[in-house]
């Protein structure tokens, strides 16, 4: 049977999703609780929707894993809860259909930066402090450049480019709440530090460094070179997975 977790959890002392020998991540984690609780010597592999950096925050991560156990989803659900650690949260386990893919089956990913002018030092693990004046006009058509389908090879590093590169954006756009900025970006599809990249080339245009038309010509170019630093990590929240309806155990997960 394959079942779908949804959890949440706070990255500052995660190194990101993705297992890692010797280190402490959340496919680790989860990985080490899930087969102790389940009695399984051999162990348990989960297969989650993306693999978020060291220090990037979950809301609404979602992954998948198998067992051949009948499982009481409500009763594990609350045995994770007394045994995971606090920055580490699963929300529901449901049954679901064998061809659900937690990473596959995804049709769009919504991310969220946040950024401040204030400094706290409650909030230092979750937003990025920037200081001086932003021009909030630039930002919103820096913003509105990347909406649509584009080749993302100049928003992501090097190192990790795929022979394909193409994203659909729907959504990218800057939402101001007092002294708090939050960027919403939502796509197919996101490649390596894509949206810490967008985030950095946006905030040098915010600051007057460049137009609001570097966003186009660093798409255009396709090269990392061409664009900003990317933002810390400690901003970035992946905050929703989408599914087709057809991809959930009979409930509408979309």
């Amino acid at each position: 049977m394959r079942y779908r977790i949804e959890l949440a959890y706070h990255g500052a002392d995660f190194h990101g999703w993705q297992r890692q020998l010797h280190l402490r991540t959340v496919q680790g984690e989860l990985e080490l609780w899930l087969s102790r609780l389940l009695g399984l010597q051999e162990g348990i592999a989960i297969t989650g929707a993306g693999r978020t950096d060291a220090g990037v925050h979950a809301s609404g991560m979602v992954a998948h894993f198998d067992s051949d156990l009948p499982l009481d989803c409500d009763r594990l659900t609350l045995r994770l809860h007394a045994a995971l650690p606090p920055d580490l949260v699963v929300t529901r386990i449901v049954p679901t259909q064998p061809g659900f893919h937690a990473r596959y089956s995804a049709t769009a990913r919504t991310y969220e930066y946040r950024c401040t002018s204030r400094r706290s030092p409650f909030d230092r693990d979750r937003l990025w402090h920037v200081s001086g004046p932003l021009d909030l006009a630039a930002l919103e058509c820096a913003a509105a450049a990347v909406i649509g389908i584009h080749d993302f090879a100049g928003f992501c590093i090097a190192a990790s480019r795929k022979q394909e590169n193409t994203c659909h954006v729907t959504r990218s756009s800057w939402e101001c709440a007092g002294d708090l900025l939050i960027y919403h970006v939502r796509s197919d599809r996101f490649l390596h530090m894509m949206v810490r990249l967008l985030v950095g080339a946006m905030m040098d245009i915010g600051r007057g460094r460049w137009s609001p038309g570097r966003m186009e010509e660093i798409l255009k170019a396709r090269d990392v070179r061409l664009c900003s630093a990317a933002a810390p990590a400690h901003g970035l929240t992946l905050v929703a997975v989408e599914y087709p309806a057809a991809a959930g155990s009979g409930d509408d997960f979309s």
